[in-house]
Parts: C-alpha cells; sequence; structure tokens
C-alpha cells in the first residue's frame, strides 16, 4: 500500500510539474512572438501594424529619461525622432526574462541594440529593456514600455 501511495504520489508530483513546466516554455514561445512581431511591423515600415500592438494608454520612459502617456504622445514622440535621424534606425532583441504577475499581465525584459545616426554621429548601442504586456481579448498588447542604455561605468580606484 505505501509502495502505491508513494508511486501515486510520484506520478502526480511528476505530470504536474510537467504541465507547469510547458505553460512557462509556452508563454515564453508567446512573448518572443510578441517582441518579433512588434520589431518585424517597425522593420517592415508598417508604423500602423507597430502601434496596434500598443493600448490607447499606453506609456513609455524612452532613453533620455523622458515619460510619454498615451498612444498618440507615443507617436508624436516617435514622429520626432525619426525627424532627427539621418536614416530609419535597426535594432536587434533579445527576450532575457518574463514573469506573468497575473495570467493576463506580464513583466518582460529584453535586450537590444540600436544603430541611430544623427548628424553623421552615432548614437544608441546596447539597452536594457522593459515592458507590461496586458493580454485584452486574448491578444497580449503593450500597456508600458522602457529602453536604458547601458553605460559603461568607470573602472574602481
Amino acid at each position: 500500500m505505501k509502495s502505491l501511495f508513494l508511486s501515486l504520489f510520484t506520478l502526480i508530483t511528476i505530470t504536474s510539474f510537467g504541465q507547469r513546466n510547458n505553460v512557462g516554455t509556452d508563454n515564453e514561445a508567446t512573448f518572443k512572438n510578441l517582441l518579433k512581431e512588434v520589431y518585424d511591423a517597425y522593420e517592415s515600415g508598417d508604423d500602423e501594424a507597430m502601434w496596434a500592438f500598443y493600448t490607447e494608454e499606453a506609456s513609455e520612459i524612452s532613453p533620455d529619461g523622458s515619460l510619454a502617456q498615451g498612444k498618440a504622445a507615443l507617436k508624436a514622440g516617435w514622429s520626432e525622432f525619426m525627424k532627427m535621424v539621418d536614416s530609419k534606425p535597426t535594432f536587434t532583441y533579445e527576450l532575457t526574462s518574463w514573469r506573468l504577475l497575473d495570467p493576463n499581465i506580464a513583466l518582460l525584459t529584453w535586450n537590444s541594440t540600436a544603430n541611430i545616426m544623427v548628424q553623421g554621429q552615432q548614437f544608441g548601442g546596447p539597452s536594457s529593456c522593459m515592458g507590461i504586456a496586458h493580454k485584452i481579448k486574448g491578444k497580449w498588447m503593450i500597456e508600458f514600455d522602457s529602453m536604458t542604455p547601458i553605460m559603461q561605468m568607470p573602472e574602481g580606484n
């Protein structure tokens, strides 16, 4: 009887762990795909497709530290930024972590490298990014994002 109970307990534990593990893998694939779709829309030049991933109330802290609230403000800031650059910037990205805060809200982090030229001078470089995604009617939408440039710190004394 003890052996049967132990076997049953082990089977339930393994099955439960496997199911949780698959959920994690599924969510990781979901969030990797979300980033890919947003960046692909940008790279294709389809700004409306890119902005379709943002909620109307979305907020952002840009690399210079300024805060924009609402999709209209995000679009206006992006438009001004695009007028300053010599050519369309290029970005790389890689999801580094994600965590469900509840079944419909996720905290995402990713690394990005930006190639941005302004008046012939290189800007951009590596950044650490963070976003909050909100699942609305079955679709993950961006509620907040930020891009923090990674700065080389001076060597210690």
